[in-house]
């Protein structure tokens, strides 16, 4: 009964905290707010330039202001002048994309100022917040020979801030996916040095030896998440938008109760329609399997080794990656029993997003949208965390 408590737990500890005032930059499809809300913090304004991300934030998060803007474009004066009524902010936080903006000139790779997160530090500077929170991938720790987290570091120590970088696996906090991230999270005070991130989950069978001592549940899995639809066939030729499929059973797990809450139905349940050749390749990958475990035959010459990678019912998913549609990227993206790629709402699961919460634009679009999020239950032990130590 232990297993997967926090989830109900949190919808009633976000009814009875006092809410911060926050901004999300470069906000994508919304999974850092989700995480937050589930906190009880609120998002004042979202800013987001890709139109499609925007229009997924905008339906999901109805009651933020949210900006479809270049923020390399946008004046911070302009901005707290026009939209935020010049209202105290107490949090920015924000994932933005770790590439630089512009090749023109004798650039160093190692400087931030190059990347997009030098407008996310400028931002901090101009708002002065209690916090923030800035989310990257892994990637980023070898930028520049170390250099790029380094200078980020410094640079908002000019600015006064305590930064400290955690890297975070998202299947420790309740998420069923072995995802890595790395967040930047700091304060103008000391009480970021304090400031511990609770771990919900824990890898049980790499710690057998310590099974009498844990008190954690066991990381969640891909049958944890998608048991109770694993026999639902997704669209894959008729697909409109808002297209929905009725759930056929009750949920079978805690998680999945989480999940489906405040929905009956599934949304965006929609997955490639591959040609016969490859669901015969897909036909002879067992689960846990890939590309490399296929008669000769069926084996494609060149390309990423760890393509055709099928999720396995007993284990978390690999990171979930804006190709998460494509059978061939390299990852683990193929059904566990059904031979064809995860539809858009499996991924959805994946990362935690609620079954309620919907996509916008393509396939191609919705897929990225999902597997470029930080997950929201990751993104919520942040803000938990955060929130203990504000108040």
């Amino acid at each position: 009964m232990l297993r997967l408590s926090l989830y109900i737990v949190f919808l009633i500890i976000a009814m009875t905290e006092k809410g911060n005032h926050i901004l999300d930059l470069f906000c994508g499809a919304g999974g850092l707010s989700l995480g937050f809300e589930m906190a009880n913090f609120k998002i004042e304004l979202a800013i987001e330039l890709e139109e499609n991300y925007y229009r997924a934030y905008r339906r999901n998060h109805s009651e933020t202001l949210t900006l479809n803007k270049d923020i390399t474009l946008l004046s911070c004066k302009e901005i707290s002048d026009k939209y935020l009524k010049s209202k105290e902010i107490d949090g920015i936080i924000g994932g933005p994309p770790c590439i630089g903006f512009s090749t023109v000139g004798n650039r160093r790779p190692d400087d931030p100022r190059n990347t997009l997160i030098f407008y996310f530090i400028q931002w901090v500077k101009y708002f002065k917040p209690i916090f923030f929170v800035m989310e990257n991938v892994p990637g980023i720790l070898s930028m520049g020979k170390g250099k790029v987290v380094e200078n980020v570091v410094n640079l908002y120590k000019e600015m006064g801030y305590n930064c400290r970088m955690e890297i975070l696996l998202a299947a420790d906090y309740g998420v069923p996916q072995l995802r890595e991230r790395v967040f930047f999270i700091g304060t103008q005070d000391e009480s970021v040095n304090s400031l511990t991130i609770q771990k919900t989950n824990k890898n049980n069978i790499a710690m057998k030896s310590d099974l009498g001592k844990n008190t954690l549940p066991s990381y969640l899995t891909v049958q944890d998440a998608l048991s109770d639809i694993l026999k639902i066939k997704p669209l894959t030729k008729q697909r409109v938008e808002n297209s929905t499929i009725k759930y056929n059973g009750p949920p079978l797990t805690q998680y999945q109760e989480y999940l489906r809450e405040n929905s009956d139905e599934l949304y965006d349940h929609f997955a490639p329609n591959h040609s016969e050749i490859v669901e015969r390749r897909i036909s002879h990958i067992a689960q846990g399997m890939n590309h490399s475990s296929l008669p000769n035959e069926y084996q494609l010459k060149g390309g990423y080794p760890n393509i055709y990678g099928r999720l396995h019912l007993d284990s978390p998913a690999d990171t979930i990656t804006g190709n998460c549609g494509c059978v061939s990227a390299p990852g683990r993206f193929i059904h566990p029993t059904q031979n064809r790629a995860i539809s858009i709402r499996e991924a959805a699961r994946l990362q935690s997003f609620p079954d309620r919460y919907k996509f916008c634009g393509t396939m191609r679009d919705k897929y990225k949208q999902v597997g470029n999020a930080v997950p929201p239950l990751m993104a919520y032990a942040v803000a938990k965390s955060i929130k203990n130590m504000l108040n």
